[in-house]
């Protein structure tokens, strides 16, 4: 991406990728004004105190979903050259009107960049993953948070890695094994949290909204570009490194649609690749696996 041009950078926290005091003319856009947010580092353990001074100037409050409409009332709209995301999509309650708003703020030719996680390498690692249909009902029914059954999900399949004696977030998909990764929660507990916010979801509360991985975020990403609610070309989707990946895409001169028969023979080897993954999830060595259906086959008396 051209980054001579001017960008958004989408809650970078005190870690921007591309920063205003390195001259990029670049803004900064978080559901938290700059004081608010510093205020909120201060006591935010995992912010180092000498790091601090890194969090720029918010220029552009409100919540990522709604992207477009910010840069609208910015005066921006179609004059951006970039815009970057980094493990903020995966957080989104609705990432297709975030994907629309992208299209709308970017000039042609705009890139929108991100990384995120693949939830098999990280604390999502026992969760399903997420169905088109979880994204079209969170844009037709205008969600700006997360439902109370996206929250129950996100705090009841957590999940911590144990490696080399110690527990972490996230593993590295090459090289991590199945019983490496261990429940973290405590289902009773979560489950009252879900009942009362049945009754009152109360503010907004953070969670993973989203969880796949490079082949299901395309799949569900063509099938979008076919239906007619987005408009990007994909750039780029890189495989899985270590427990993230990225995603590169870019706003044609010319929108152009996909033929019919390209757009499904991709999705059949898209589908082969998603049903072989989950079967085997990315971590799956094939002897273990073996032995581990070997034993539910006894103890449950399957045949």
């Amino acid at each position: 991406m051209d980054t001579t041009k001017k960008g958004i950078e989408i809650a970078p926290y005190f870690n921007p990728t591309l920063a205003k005091r390195d001259g990029y003319d670049i803004l900064t856009l978080d559901v938290f004004d700059t004081e608010r947010l510093r205020d909120n580092a201060r006591k935010d353990v995992m912010v180092p105190n000498d790091r601090l001074h890194e969090i720029e100037e918010v220029d552009l409050v409100g919540d990522a979903s709604g992207i477009g409409d910010v840069v609208r009332e910015a005066g921006l709209e179609g004059q951006l050259g970039y815009i970057i995301s980094s493990h903020n999509f995966e957080h989104l309650p609705n990432p297709i009107l975030f994907l629309q708003g992208c299209y709308d703020a970017l000039a042609p030719g705009g890139m929108l960049s991100m990384v995120v996680p693949d939830y098999r390498a990280c604390f999502d690692h026992f969760r399903m993953p997420t169905r088109l249909s979880d994204w079209l009902g969170a844009y037709y029914d205008g969600r700006r948070q997360p439902s109370p059954e996206t929250l129950f999900d996100y705090l009841f399949n957590q999940a911590r890695a144990h490696a080399d004696g110690h527990m972490v977030d996230a593993v590295d998909i090459a090289t991590a094994r199945i019983g490496e990764v261990r429940p973290s929660t405590d289902p009773h507990d979560v489950f009252a949290k879900y009942v009362a916010d049945r009754t009152d979801p109360g503010p907004y509360r953070d969670a993973h909204c989203t969880t796949f991985f490079p082949e299901l975020f395309e799949l569900m990403y063509r099938d979008l570009r076919q239906l007619g609610l987005i408009r990007f070309d994909i750039e780029e989707i890189t495989e899985t490194s270590v427990f993230e990946f990225y995603i590169h895409l870019r706003k044609p001169e010319e929108f152009k649609p996909i033929p019919d028969a390209e757009y499904a023979a991709r999705r059949w080897e898209l589908l082969q690749v998603v049903s072989t993954s989950l079967g085997a999830a990315g971590f799956a060595e094939k002897p273990l696996m073996q032995e581990l259906k070997d034993r539910f086959r006894r103890r449950f008396g399957r045949n």
